[in-house]
């Protein structure tokens, strides 16, 4: 397979043809993001990114509609939240046998696997990926925060050694608004602020308070999942017909 080693070339041609493949697959939001820029997160294994100087990421909006009817739509957003994660792993997937085709390597990450001792936490973030592509910024409720759809999406990833050409990451934009931390309905948020990313997740988030409100909520047989929603609900880059002054 070439390009076993990681190169510093930009194939811009493959960087198009990838982003063409994607949006064909039906994406919502997809970038490129520097891997260099992610040395210092915790990942699983430790040496995950060792091979790779890519990371792909690609997303799925959840429909306005089943996030503006929260709470009482949680069931219906936990089947929209499995369906977009299964969705996502199948387009990570042909994008990772596209790249395959061109002889690069191409490791699709899960949409959502948490690992049972990770403490609630993936092989590599997938917020941290998309940010890093500059899809958008890590708002005060640690969501992945677009400027076109808010908080609403789900997101998968694949690593890569193909000589993409990678996005710009995107610092904070949310400001002084704290419309998450107020919504919480566990008080599990801690509205702190930073530019990037908060160096670590329970400086902004009490996990413990947030897991068991949806272990709570996939005990509930109409749900059977661990979905709440409400941050995603409350947050106004999300809402429809919102505009902004960047």
């Amino acid at each position: 397979m070439k390009n076993s080693n990681i190169s510093n070339e930009i194939d811009s041609n493959l960087t198009n043809e990838l982003i063409k493949q994607a949006y064909t697959l039906g994406v919502d939001t997809f970038g490129i993001a520097d891997l260099e820029l992610l040395r210092e997160y915790d990942t699983y294994p430790k040496d995950l990114l060792e091979n790779y100087s890519r990371g792909i990421s690609i997303g799925l909006k959840v429909p306005d509609e089943v996030i503006e009817r929260l709470p009482e739509s949680r069931p219906i957003y936990a089947k929209h939240y499995v369906m977009l994660n299964d969705r996502l792993d199948l387009i990570a997937y042909m994008l990772s046998r596209f790249l395959e085709s061109k002889k690069y390597k191409a490791l699709p990450i899960p949409a959502s696997k948490p690992l049972k001792d990770w403490k609630w936490r993936s092989f590599i973030s997938h917020r941290a990926i998309a940010r890093t592509a500059g899809v958008g910024w890590i708002g005060k409720s640690l969501n992945l925060i677009t400027k076109e759809f808010g908080p609403r999406i789900r997101f998968a990833s694949i690593l890569t050694n193909a000589p993409l050409e990678p996005g710009k990451p995107l610092e904070n934009k949310c400001g002084e608004c704290k419309d998450c931390i107020d919504s919480c309905i566990v008080g599990a948020l801690k509205n702190t602020s930073f530019k990037e990313y908060p160096k670590e997740r329970e400086l902004a988030l009490d996990i413990d308070k947030c897991i068991l409100k949806l272990q709570e909520f996939s005990k509930d047989p109409d749900v059977g999942v661990m979905v709440c929603g409400i941050c995603l609900k409350s947050c106004p880059w999300g809402k429809i017909n919102k505009y902004f002054d960047l």
